[in-house]
């Protein structure tokens, strides 16, 4: 397991001055945006955040990708991030996500073959500084992954039931006001092994919603946080929307009692929206959620604009004591 699945603390003594434990009530660290994109470029996002007992060298680490490819940087408190690698995967690789499993790192990502077509891939190291060469592990193959244009990627991988789940999205919804694709349909793949092979299940996971306002153009990405609430597994996902001739993405939570259907919590409401102007003016997009102490940290990025916008990195915490 990435970090281990653990029961959810009853709630604060009504005594305690600590607020009452929530995943619906999060709150922005005051120095967001924490990553800037690297040199002149004009976007970063979709970080993978690793944490210190993680790591080979028990710091922070966090693989996020720009238009040049896939970067990490270190860090010693989670916030203040230094670029270490200007390039870890090339040109073309996208949304990267890591699993540790048995003392190897596996790097996932989503590798853009042209502009309409994408696969899943996947590299593997010992300590993060030396990476093998890439494998496919999944490729769009049934009619609804492509629907518009044959994408597949956002992936996560945890281990479960014995196996190993991923999610992914699949597909895209053109969004006329950006000029680009968003993802359209979240699936599901399992193997007995962390890069497969993958059998997928047949229908997506989650897909548009027109009674679902957070959700009415596309389901965006989805990941999973490492512990349980009441027995039910909890999801983050980013849904897309269009409003009033206006598109957007926003962070919503889930939850499952079998990781294939899921429900919206927090009486369906954003935990994380656009806030119509400054650094996520339009869009809160993909993310990592860590544990870290009596808090849950998610790591997101953010879009400034539509048509032209820059996309940063940053950080909200929501209070979240870990079970005894």
């Amino acid at each position: 397991m990435r970090r281990a699945a653990i029961a959810v603390l009853l709630p604060l003594a009504a005594c305690e001055a600590e607020p009452e434990p929530s995943l619906c009530a999060w709150t922005d660290h005051e120095h967001n945006p924490l990553i800037e994109p690297p040199g002149e470029e004009y976007l970063v996002g979709d970080p993978a955040v690793l944490l210190p007992a993680e790591s080979p060298d028990g710091r922070w680490h966090l693989f996020a990708n720009s238009l040049l490819g896939i970067h990490r940087w270190t860090s010693d408190d989670g916030v203040d991030w230094a670029l270490t690698e200007e390039q870890v995967v090339g040109a073309g690789a996208w949304r990267p996500f890591v699993l540790l499993d048995g003392g190897t790192y596996h790097l996932f990502y989503e590798k853009f073959l042209d502009f309409t077509r994408s696969e899943i891939r996947a590299r593997t190291s010992p300590d993060l500084g030396t990476w093998s060469e890439p494998v496919t592990v999944l490729q769009p193959e049934l009619d609804w992954e492509q629907e518009t244009n044959a994408t597949i990627g956002n992936p996560f991988v945890i281990e479960r039931e014995g196996e190993y789940w991923l999610y992914y999205s699949a597909t895209g919804s053109f969004l006329e006001d950006t000029g680009f694709y968003e993802p359209r349909y979240i699936g599901l793949a399992r193997a007995s092994e962390p890069l497969g092979p993958y059998t997928r299940e047949p229908e997506p996971l989650l897909g548009p919603d027109a009674a679902d306002p957070w959700r009415n153009h596309g389901a965006g990405s989805m990941k999973l946080f490492d512990e349980t609430v009441d027995g039910r597994l909890v999801a983050f996902n980013n849904g897309i929307y269009e409003a009033d001739g206006t598109t957007g993405s926003a962070i919503r939570v889930l939850e499952s009692d079998n990781g294939l259907q899921w429900e919206t919590v927090c009486d369906g409401q954003p935990i994380l929206a656009p806030t119509g102007l400054g650094w996520k003016a339009a869009f809160v997009y993909a993310f990592d959620s860590v544990r870290w102490e009596d808090e849950v940290r998610l790591y997101f990025n953010a879009r400034d604009g539509w048509e032209v916008g820059t996309e940063r990195i940053g950080m909200a915490s929501a209070h979240w004591p870990p079970a005894d």
